[in-house]
Formats: structure tokens, C-alpha cells, sequence
């Protein structure tokens, strides 16, 4: 069979070989989108791969996915956009290896998603929207020349979009490559404080996890005092000591917190030894041991849909909190079972969201003092989701989407929902047939 009638298996191809295939076909760009309820897609030899992108569990009529192939760097580009009544698409540029086409482009939907949901639970005007960047080689290999190359193309590609979506520092990305996106487009946040930007976010999405757990503590201790920040004889789990778990952990020994934590890189354990009080926090070294341990809360700070089947009947904990994007593998069934189970489950858009309000308002000016009032309002918020989901005895998960879907279906004041026009911009200009 030729390339172009090669049937394919889109649940089990190596991205490496979709990259591939896409090149051997000439195509270099292309879209999934739903225009009216109706799937569509920029070539007919994407109608396959664009009907398994909308049986996907994770598709929930995205407004756009696109995607591009780099063509010296084999690199692939993807960006997903939910929704975008309350404004252009906004979330993380993420740089990650994948093993399968099923994986990226689930993990770009489901996030995509979450970013709606977070980013109209803060009543910010940003839609939902999240991107990727696959390269060929693993992201700790990358040398200093490609990873500019990537970063700077991968700007071009997010300018293409017109301002459909903005991108922000994610997973394996600093504000270094977020300044050489911004070299090559306008549509972006997190680049450097000298040239006006709000730089690395973590130690505020630290600070919002850290007070949204304060607040599921107190909740359960019938207490309601932001001010009343000790965690004296709490035992908490930290699954990743990343940039945020790393913050989350500093905070939590200042509170007088004892922790126990894992990640998966040897140096960070080693890291963590080193700058921790051995008699206040002890690092393990088997991630899998984390869930059976008993204490007061689990916090997923790593990657996301580790609360799954396996992993949900063997915690021994009060309370679910953490930084992690998309912490259930399934969002509404392992809500439930975890609130079955009597565990209290904080969203994690409802308490890591201080990250993406940083950088909000960074075309208008950073103000620190204004994300310091924004943060104030993290403890409350998840106070008054933990009552109003108690009263309605749901899993905080439900109420949280509830609240959330209500304010994503609101337009932009000003903007209204521009998205839609943008997007057909694009389709009626043959976007896909562009060069870099």
C-alpha cells in the first residue's frame, strides 16, 4: 500500500511514526474542528484521525486542535482549543515526549479542557486552551541550538493562529523559551521580568494549592480562619517536588507539616534530602509505596491521572489536594468513588489556579500586589465549594464543574466570542496550506 492509503491504528501508533506519516504526505499543518456541532478537518486524509479524535472520551466539542509538523527538528507542534467565550484559549505550552498519538492529543484535550474550567472558576477573561511540543530527541537531550530552533518556530506556529490561543510556561519549559516564543509572536505570558513579564508562576500556584489545602483542613476541622496557617500534627504526601512541589513542600514544613514525599528524578530526591530537616520530611524512593501510607492528605503535584482504579482504593488519607493537572483518569467516575470512599476531594482548577491568574493580566502591566489579593481569595472560594458541595452531599468535583460551565458559557464584554471568528478565518483562508 502507498502512504496515502495506509490504514491506520490511531490508539496504538508511535507519534514518532504519525509525524512521519504526516511528512510522507506532505502535510505539514493541519485542524481538527467543530464547526456547528460538526466535526471537520483540512484534508480528506485526516477524516480517519478526525473520527478518532471525536470518539476520544476526552473530546468535548474543542473548538479547534491544530497542529504542524517542524520540518529540520522533526518536532510536532499541537494546540487545542476548548473554549473561548471568555476570551482567546489560554494555558501552558508543555514539552514532552509521547509514546502514542492516543496520548498527546488526550492530553492536550483534557487539559485544554481544564484550563476552561480553571480559568473561568477565577472569573478571568481567558478560554481554555493548552499546547504541546513533541520533539524527536527527550527534553533533557535537547541541545542549546535545537531547542532555539524549536522554540522559535513554535512561535511562528502559535502566531499562525491569529491570537486563537496564548501560551504560558509549562511542563519542561522556562521563561527563557517562552521569551523566544514571544521573539516570534505577541501571543504570550511568563517571559522574563526584564522585558515586562511575569516570569516563572510556581511559587504563586504553590501558595493558591497551599491555602486551598488550609482550607479542606479547616473544613474538616469545623474551623474558618485564613489566618490560622500552623498544620501542626498534619501529615501530608507529596507525590512530585517539581518547581510547585518543591514550593508546596517549603510551605507546608514552615506551617510545621510532616511530610512525605516522592518524585521520580534521583537528583530532586537527593535535593530534597539535602534541603530539608530529615525529622520533618522523609523522601522515599517507591512512588507506588506513596498511596498506601496513612496521613491526614494526598498531594498529586506531578503528572496528571495518577487517581485511578488502581491507586484510589489504596489511599489512606482525609484529603485529596494538589497542584497536578487532571488528577483523575476519569473525571466524573473517580470523583464519585473517591467521595464514596469518604475522602475529601479539592479540585485541582480550583486550587492551582494561581499560576495562570500571575500571568492574567501581564499585557496590561504586572502589579504583584494585585496576584497577592487574588491569592487572598483562594481560601475562601474553596471554603465556601466545600460547604455548597457538602450541603448538596457531592463530591466538590461536581459542584466546581457545575460553577465552572456556567461561567465559560459567558462572552467576553468586550470581544464577545472572537474565537469562532477566528477559527473560520483560518479555515476560509487555508491555513493548513501556509508556509512557516
Amino acid at each position: 500500500m502507498s502512504p496515502l492509503t495506509l490504514p491506520l491504528d490511531y490508539h496504538t501508533m508511535d507519534t514518532d511514526a504519525f509525524v512521519e506519516w504526516l511528512q510522507q504526505n506532505k502535510l505539514k499543518r493541519g485542524y481538527i474542528v467543530c464547526r456547528e456541532g460538526e466535526v471537520r478537518c483540512s484534508n480528506p486524509l485526516l477524516k480517519d484521525f478526525a473520527q478518532f479524535i471525536s470518539n476520544s472520551p476526552d473530546y468535548t466539542r474543542h473548538e479547534g486542535i491544530f497542529f504542524e509538523i517542524e520540518p529540520e527538528t522533526r518536532a510536532l507542534f499541537v494546540a487545542a482549543i476548548h473554549r473561548s467565550k471568555r476570551g482567546a484559549g489560554q494555558g501552558g505550552t508543555r514539552l514532552k515526549r509521547y509514546d502514542s498519538v492516543k496520548s498527546i492529543f488526550d492530553d492536550v484535550m483534557r487539559l485544554s479542557k481544564g484550563m476552561t474550567e480553571k480559568n473561568a472558576f477565577a472569573q478571568i477573561w481567558w478560554g481554555g486552551g493548552k499546547s504541546v511540543i513533541h520533539p524527536a530527541v527527550h527534553p533533557k537531550s535537547i541541545p542549546a541550538d535545537m531547542r532555539t530552533k524549536i522554540f522559535s518556530r513554535f512561535g511562528r506556529f502559535i502566531a499562525s493562529l491569529k491570537g486563537l490561543y496564548v501560551c504560558a510556561e509549562d511542563m519542561n519549559t522556562t521563561p527563557e523559551d517562552m521569551r523566544l516564543i514571544h521573539a516570534n509572536n505577541r501571543f504570550c505570558t511568563c517571559v522574563p521580568t526584564e522585558i515586562g513579564g511575569s516570569s516563572n508562576p510556581s511559587k504563586f500556584t504553590a501558595k493558591g494549592v497551599f491555602r486551598g489545602l488550609l482550607a479542606g483542613v479547616h473544613f474538616l476541622q469545623k474551623i474558618k480562619d485564613p489566618d490560622r496557617v500552623a498544620l501542626h500534627g498534619i501529615h501530608l504526601l507529596v507525590q512530585g517536588a517539581g518547581n510547585v512541589g518543591f514550593h508546596l513542600i517549603e510551605l507546608a514544613v514552615q506551617a510545621g507539616a510532616q511530610v512525605t514525599v516522592f518524585d521520580n528524578y534521583p537528583p530532586t530526591r537527593d535535593k530534597l534530602r539535602q534541603h530539608f530537616p530529615k525529622e520533618q520530611v522523609k523522601v522515599i524512593d517507591n512512588g507506588d509505596d506513596l498511596y498506601k501510607i496513612p496521613a491526614d492528605v494526598f498531594s498529586p503535584n506531578a503528572i496528571g491521572a495518577t487517581l485511578n482504579d488502581e491507586t484510589i482504593p489504596q489511599l489512606q488519607v482525609k484529603i485529596i489536594a494538589g497542584a497536578a493537572n487532571n488528577q483523575l483518569l476519569d473525571a466524573e467516575r473517580h470523583a464519585e468513588m473517591i467521595h464514596q470512599r469518604g475522602i475529601l476531594y479539592i479540585p485541582d482548577f480550583v486550587i492551582n489556579r494561581m499560576g495562570i491568574v500571575n500571568c492574567a493580566d501581564e499585557q496590561y502591566g504586572y502589579l504583584p500586589e494585585e496576584i497577592e489579593r487574588k491569592l487572598a481569595e483562594v481560601y475562601p472560594s474553596t471554603y465556601d465549594l466545600l460547604e455548597k458541595a457538602n450541603a448538596d452531599n457531592i463530591s466538590p468535583q461536581f459542584k466546581a464543574i457545575e460553577l465552572a460551565e456556567k461561567l465559560s458559557q459567558i462572552e467576553h464584554p468586550i470581544w464577545k466570542h472572537r474565537g469562532a471568528k477566528i477559527i473560520n478565518h483560518l479555515i476560509e483562508t487555508h491555513w493548513e496550506d501556509a508556509s512557516l
